[in-house]
């Protein structure tokens, strides 16, 4: 992350959308391009490109000036309540910023920006849309998806996805809400929320001699930029375990009081690393 000065923002905005191939993500709660003819031609070139935009908007019922002029686009905006963030990403670089999409606050205001630059900073502005902005968007109703998530036991659920992403004889153990055993790919895991973090901890059992070899093959198989990695060695009869801990903190401690967006994600992220500790158990 780097700050920008006042002249680089609108740049770095640029670059964001016109280097943007798969997705876009805007956030401004207010927008008014009249002003800012440059911006709003980038912005159609990216929808006409392919890019699928995502354009979060404050809402006002009063006054829907934003609104008409987003949808002026040929984009329908995301309308939530009291937004006040801005912020701006494709899939590769971000853009946190004082700037409204505003003709005005470009020519006139003094801004402020950080630029975001790594996979791990962006997966943060990711997980805020998905566990701030999306669920607040006014009139969005939840799927029948997002309702059997919210119904079903999140052990359940994730049994349902490893049966049908990575092994359909996995079995899983809920055990007090907080912490799920999982027996997988012929291998003993847990999956965990710590508490007072709200973090999501898993760890995967390896043998001595795989644990031996942990620093020379970790970097070709513990790759995902949401996790952090390590080794813990087991004593007193404990065995030698692999841990990740997601770095983005969780809604809530306990698995079944989860979102549904924040369920998807854990599947994910439960069966990327199972599916690693495999791997690179068998990399002899």
């Amino acid at each position: 992350m780097k700050i920008l000065l006042p002249h680089k923002i609108s740049g770095a905005l640029f670059d964001i959308i016109h280097e943007a191939r798969k997705e876009l993500v805007l956030v401004s709660p207010y927008v008014n391009l009249t002003q800012w003819k440059q911006l709003a031609t980038a912005l159609t070139a990216a929808r006409d490109r392919g890019v699928r935009i995502t354009f979060y908007i404050r809402y006002d019922a009063g006054n829907p000036a934003s609104k008409e002029q987003v949808e002026a686009l040929g984009i329908t905006p995301q309308l939530v309540p009291w937004l006040h963030a801005k912020f701006y990403f494709n899939e590769t670089n971000g853009l946190i910023t004082s700037l409204n999409l505003l003709g005005s606050s470009n020519s006139n205001s003094i801004e402020i920006g950080s630029q975001l630059e790594t996979a791990e900073e962006l997966e943060v502005l990711r997980h805020f849309v998905q566990q701030y902005l999306a669920p607040q968007e006014l009139g969005k109703q939840g799927s029948e998806e997002d309702k059997r998530f919210n119904a079903e036991d999140f052990g359940q659920t994730l049994s349902d996805y490893l049966e049908e992403s990575v092994d359909d004889s996995c079995m899983i153990t809920s055990n007090s809400g907080r912490s799920l055993s999982i027996q997988a790919l012929s291998n003993s895991f847990t999956a965990a929320i710590d508490a007072p973090n709200q973090q999501l901890l898993l760890e995967g059992v390896v043998s001595g001699r795989e644990a031996d070899r942990y620093s020379a093959k970790r970097a070709k198989h513990f790759t995902s930029p949401v996790l952090r990695y390590e080794l813990q060695r087991g004593n007193k009869g404990y065995y030698d375990v692999i841990r990740a801990t997601l770095t983005q903190p969780l809604s809530t401690s306990k698995f079944n009081k989860l979102t549904p967006t924040e369920k998807r994600h854990l599947c994910a992220v439960i069966a990327d690393f199972l599916t690693a500790v495999r791997a690179f158990k068998d990399d002899y």
